[in-house]
């Protein structure tokens, strides 16, 4: 059942306010409002007139940011995709919401989706008393979620509590949100990587829904021949492996 469906991109700076215009634009996104959460500072004429704009006095810097905006989801959305800027949204995504609905968050593993070995990472999770064993990374570019669900929440405080006590170091908050997943024992619906395709020679099964990239999107990224694994190699999608039918 949709409730209160939102689609939230996280921008600041001209050129950033810019990628989320043409994302807008270009995508086939659902017609759910859209919000913009950005700085107190940054101009957004780019965008089109529909979206709202939520501003936010930000105290961590670079992607770490997105810690902080998530605890401040818009009160308004009951279930939201959170989504970056340098996406296209090229097939039907409602799988996302309707498995945020259920199980509070929907998210695709990252393409680097060892998370002790997420730029040394590891010692961030020995600090916190968490073994490394392989944990899986997510990718934190698109997130479906029920943001104000209490155990949302707790996930999303834990992230920022994170971002904010490594803040001298050099990871974004994505390996944090992992690890505080892992730290509550919360286990989201795991999407397949076709919701967040980064096009970093990863192997394509069945058509891209969400294109992560700040390559264009290839002209047949939604309608791949059937019978191969497909890759992205120098602006194409090239048939990598056969497969049966």
């Amino acid at each position: 059942m949709t409730k209160n469906r939102g689609i939230v991109f996280f921008a600041w700076g001209a050129d950033w306010i810019e990628r989320a215009a043409a994302c807008i634009r270009e995508s086939k996104l659902p017609d759910y409002p859209i919000f913009v959460v950005t700085d107190t500072a940054t101009k957004t004429d780019a965008l089109p007139k529909s979206v709202e704009v939520k501003r936010i006095a930000f105290q961590l810097s670079g992607k770490a940011r997105k810690a902080e905006f998530l605890v401040q989801s818009p009160a308004e959305i009951g279930t939201a995709l959170f989504i970056d800027a340098d996406t296209r949204v090229v097939d039907d995504i409602s799988l996302g919401f309707e498995k945020a609905e259920q199980h509070g968050i929907a998210i695709a593993p990252a393409p680097h989706y060892s998370l002790p070995d997420f730029r040394d990472f590891r010692q961030v999770m020995t600090a916190e008393g968490v073994t490394p064993r392989g944990q899986i990374v997510y990718n934190t570019g698109v997130i479906f979620a029920t943001p104000h669900r209490p155990d949302v929440r707790a996930v999303f405080d834990r992230t920022l509590k994170l971002a904010q006590k490594y803040q001298g170091k050099v990871w974004n908050e994505q390996p944090y949100f992992s690890l505080a997943m892992e730290m509550l024992n919360f286990n989201p619906y795991t999407l397949s990587p076709s919701f967040n395709h980064r096009g970093f020679g990863e192997l394509i099964s069945g058509a891209i829904r969400i294109w992560h990239s700040y390559e264009p999107l290839p002209r047949d990224a939604a309608n791949l021949e059937k019978g191969y694994l497909h890759r992205y190699e120098k602006g194409k999608l090239v048939k990598a492996v056969k497969v049966p039918l």
